[in-house]
């Protein structure tokens, strides 16, 4: 693939004598303010750990690591990306007893061990407590819960005074729980948000919650698969990566740019992940193309549009007719900015949407059904459904020449 915006990769090399950098966050104003080094530094980043090299060269400074080792970090470096770095918060949704001192010891001296392990690596920018650890849990077992993230915090800072702490909330869980936390949680110099559909209303939220200290988005991305509407026979209906890419685009205007509580932001993911379809949350494709919501980024985060965008999807979509109980016979709509030629492919998979997993929780890949497409040509294809009664979902991938891609899928059953 082509390196398709050279000019903005910076490519830093981790020297044996490299240290830390240090990293502030001072109040300015009626607002906040990051910095590095002294320097002021506002996070422009993703989620995820792989192509660093096209998040670099997208213009980002900034990456977010769930879990790391010293690779990953030194990766981070070399590509000029500093990173926010995860440390594992036990939830109580998954099992985890905020009453179980041993647990807790156990979860202190991991936290111990992380900090010490990578806290001197110049690439640290953030120590990230936990993701989304409230999701499901009630009230009495939060007051636990919110009580031990600050002595984690407070830990950190006596073993890394050198890099804030923030905690992590869930989509939309924070709307309800930046109040609560904020008295029991002092040790947090920031808090990080997790916010989809609810990115248009953020600054108004936080104000609402009456949280006075900083916060950075880290994650933001399309509408969530519990946002969308849901066709007549309940399957979740995905946008499309123009529709994903237009409100990336709203999203960052309102909650990241320009607002002084605002320390940066953190798309998701950059790369790809299986979560109720392999393509809702994925700023990539599997084979490393990304999609337009890429070039919106680009576009804020170096002030410049790349120089050939993505493939769209047009408001068309795809569209299905199916005669007599037979194949489907399916057209996209889809162009390309530039008018480069586009490569179409169609594949059809199991309608998993209705996984019950929640934050991030895993799920294996859905595969394609071999034998499904009968016939492909241009921005149509003849699709046969299996035999069995079930779920479906129809994919179409839109690629140009220069790396970009377009995305869209429809479910569909056989009765």
């Amino acid at each position: 693939m082509k390196n398709w915006i050279v000019g903005f990769m910076a490519l830093v090399v981790c020297g044996s004598n490299a240290s830390a950098a240090v990293v502030k966050i001072e109040k300015q104003g009626d607002g906040w303010r990051l910095l590095r080094d002294g320097q002021p530094f506002f996070a422009k980043g993703a989620g995820g750990m792989m192509h660093l090299d096209q998040l670099a060269a997208a213009g980002a400074n900034a990456i977010r690591f769930w879990h790391t080792d010293a690779k990953a970090l030194d990766e981070a470096q070399r590509y000029g990306l500093a990173v926010l770095v995860g440390l594992p918060l036990g939830k109580p949704r998954s099992g985890f007893d905020y009453a179980d001192e041993k647990k807790l010891a156990e979860q202190r001296e991991k936290t111990r061990e992380l900090v010490l392990k990578f806290k001197d690596h110049p690439a640290v920018l953030l120590w990230a407590i936990g993701n989304e650890p409230t999701i499901n849990t009630p009230q009495a077992q939060r007051v636990a819960l919110w009580k031990e993230v600050n002595r984690l915090a407070e830990l950190v800072h006596s073993l890394d005074p050198q890099h804030p702490v923030i905690a992590v909330v869930g989509a939309e869980q924070w709307k309800k729980h930046l109040d609560e936390m904020d008295a029991p949680c002092p040790a947090l110099d920031a808090v990080g948000i997790n916010a989809y559909a609810d990115m248009l209303t953020v600054p108004e939220d936080v104000a609402r919650q009456n949280w006075k200290r900083p916060y950075l988005v880290t994650e933001f991305g399309p509408r969530g698969h519990w946002q969308v509407a849901k066709n007549e026979w309940k399957a979740r209906l995905e946008d499309s990566s123009t529709e994903k890419a237009d409100f990336y685009r709203r999203a960052y205007a309102h909650a990241v740019k320009d607002r002084s509580q605002c320390l940066g932001s953190f798309a998701f993911i950059w790369g790809w992940k299986m979560e109720k379809t392999h393509t809702w949350y994925g700023l990539l494709l599997q084979d490393g193309n990304r999609t337009e919501a890429v070039d919106v980024l680009t576009q804020y985060w170096t002030g410049q549009p790349p120089p050939n965008r993505c493939p769209q999807i047009g408001p068309g979509k795809i569209q299905v007719q199916q005669a007599d109980g037979g194949p489907l016979r399916c057209t996209v709509e889809a162009s390309d900015p530039e008018g480069d030629p586009l490569a179409i492919e169609w594949d059809l998979r199991r309608d998993v949407t209705d996984d019950p997993g929640v934050g991030g929780d895993f799920q294996h890949l859905e595969p394609a059904l071999q034998g499904a497409v009968l016939e492909s040509k241009g921005k149509a294809a003849t699709i046969q459904l299996p035999g069995q009664p079930g779920k479906y979902r129809v994919f179409v991938y839109v690629r140009d020449t220069h790396g970009g891609a377009a995305t869209a899928n429809v479910p569909v059953r056989r009765q």
